[in-house]
């Protein structure tokens, strides 16, 4: 026992020591980088001023997020109440643009020196940059003709600034289901093509079949007087096509009237349904509903290894910990040094970020002692932690199944001295059975034997008791000379 205890121990402290190990190689420094990335490589200090930076806060981009959705209102405001395009009579709307163009002016400043060359790389900020570029030339432009109602491409781009909540919600721990569907629309675009090129050849042929099936004929239109809107040309089919694909009013309005003209048409409109609409536009949905579960599996991936890290990072840390707080210096932490240890205030707090109690630590000190020394080291500490924590590996998997086979092999041969040791009880009970049914005879026997014994007791009792009697006879009566019989005797003497 001692001997598999040592054995036990000696394999734990190689599990722990590979398990560190692949710590230290996860954490260790990567190859050299290349020319390229040296050029674009940033410095700790960088990173830092980047992640302080006022264009990083959550704030910041949350209160972009509230004026472009404002400036959109304002925007929708002065379109139904402006009394012209005059400077005098839209002078509030152009002071509230004004207003916000500085605002998304000293925007793009902020971005511009919170990026710096790399601001350039984003289209996002080409786009805020071209938009915010339009605005001041629509404000110059308001500014310098004031009859002129400012430069009218900008003032209908001013609309697109809406779109720029898009990029100011990507920083925002609140909105961030909204950016994984805003993202997964934007990353199936070359698919969503696609789809609707196919969509639009589709319909080009459908259009084409039912404007030679419905719209040839002339006495047709007789009857239905709205059939050249509908069928009098192949464009004119193709937003038939459309409409009936979306099902805008398509029974009133086609189904019906072509079906009484032309019922050659009938199974077109039908196949246009069941193509387009059941089909195209459905294949279009799942690509974009496919796209989002991609994203949102990439993000739990990512988070899920951020975590891994962390908590590979933090146990590596306890190893050192560990380590500084044994005072001996022998490798070995006793349970009285551990229950002392583990209660200095870092180690609880990285005990709690890992869902570890005290309490769970001091059982795992119990758990990972195998041979019951009182110690364990710092590594095999660790390696239980990890094995709490994480999930089963094929490592783990193989000495659980080792250890398995090893629990059935100790059980069959605990079954099989089972089996020896009842076939040797039922030898004995047989044995036992036969000597049962000997001494039930042998019971017998004395009884009967009791029964002669008394018997022979009861006649031994009369015999005694007729003795007795005949003794008492015998003692009490005397001989007496019978006379009849002396006569007799003297007559035959005498004759």
């Amino acid at each position: 026992m001692r001997r598999l205890s040592k054995l036990r121990r000696a394999t734990t402290k190689e599990v722990a020591l590979e398990q560190v190990a692949k710590v230290k190689k996860a954490f260790a420094s990567p190859l050299l980088p290349s020319a390229f990335q040296q050029l674009h490589a940033e410095t700790g200090v960088e990173r830092a001023r980047k992640r302080q930076h006022l264009g990083n806060k959550a704030w910041f981009n949350l209160l972009i997020g509230v004026m472009l959705c404002v400036n959109t209102i304002v925007i929708g405001i002065e379109t139904d109440y402006s009394r012209g395009r005059k400077l005098e009579d839209r002078l509030v709307f152009f002071i509230i643009e004004t207003l916000f163009a500085v605002t998304f002016f000293s925007e793009v400043i902020v971005r511009m020196h919170h990026h710096g060359w790399e601001y350039a790389i984003d289209p996002w900020n080409i786009f805020d940059y071209c938009l915010v570029v339009f605005g001041w030339t629509d404000v110059l432009v308001s500014v310098t003709d004031t009859g002129s109602g400012g430069l009218r491409l900008a003032s209908s781009l001013r609309l697109f600034r809406l779109l720029r909540v898009v990029r100011s919600i990507r920083g925002i721990k609140v909105l961030a289901g909204l950016w994984v569907v805003i993202q997964g629309l934007l990353d199936s675009y070359r698919t969503v093509l696609w789809v609707a090129f196919a969509m639009w050849i589709f319909i080009f042929c459908f259009g084409a079949a039912l404007c030679v099936l419905g719209g040839q004929d002339r006495f047709a239109f007789e009857y239905w007087y709205m059939g050249h809107k509908y069928v009098g040309s192949v464009l004119r089919a193709m937003l038939t096509m459309l409409q009936v694909a979306t099902f805008d009013r398509w029974a009133e309005t086609v189904a019906r009237p072509l079906f009484h003209v032309a019922p050659m048409a009938t199974p077109v409109l039908f196949l246009c349904i069941f193509v387009l609409s059941f089909g195209t536009l459905n294949i279009l949905v799942a690509v974009m509903v496919e796209r989002i579960s991609v994203i949102t599996a990439d993000r739990r991936t990512h988070a899920e290894q951020a975590r891994v890290r962390m908590e590979a990072y933090m146990l590596e840390s306890m190893v050192e910990d560990l380590h500084a707080n044994d005072k001996d210096g022998s490798g070995d932490i006793s349970q009285k040094e551990f229950k002392k240890i583990i209660r200095i205030p870092g180690l609880v707090k990285k005990l709690g970020l890992l869902g570890i109690t005290i309490e769970e630590a001091e059982s795992l000190f119990d758990i990972m002692d195998v041979n019951h020394s009182g110690t364990v080291t710092p590594e095999e500490f660790i390696a239980g932690l990890q094995k709490i924590k994480g999930q089963a590996k094929g490592q783990d998997m193989v000495q659980l199944i080792c250890y398995a086979q090893r629990q059935v092999v100790r059980s069959a041969a605990y079954v099989q001295r089972i089996k020896f040791l009842n076939m040797q009880v039922d030898g004995v009970q047989e044995r036992l059975n036969s000597s049962g049914i000997s001494l039930q005879y042998e019971s017998f026997d004395r009884v009967k034997a009791a029964e002669r014994n008394d018997c022979v007791t009861t006649s031994a009792a009369h015999r005694q008791l007729l003795l007795f009697t005949l003794d008492a006879e015998r003692q009490t009566t005397y001989p007496v000379v019978d006379d009849t019989r002396t006569a007799n005797d003297d007559e035959d003497g005498w004759v």
